[in-house]
């Protein structure tokens, strides 16, 4: 679970997060592929309830770590 928590912070580290086309980081592709559509899944629910990017992280580790 911590490694999880590592991936989201790493990954919401920059500000181009939101751009589709971005390349993975390594974190990112440690993933499980589950992981990676689930995390992906919740950015999009983040940025389609316009998140600010402060409350962000927190919103999405929230959203990946439901079942």
């Amino acid at each position: 679970m911590r490694g999880l928590a590592v991936a989201i912070v790493l990954a919401f580290s920059g500000a181009a997060l939101a751009q589709a086309d971005m390349k993975a980081t390594a974190p990112q592709k440690m993933m499980s592929p589950e992981e990676a559509q689930k995390m992906h899944a919740c950015q999009k629910q983040a940025a389609d309830q316009n998140i600010k990017m402060d409350d962000r992280a927190k919103f999405v580790m929230d959203c990946m770590t439901k079942s």
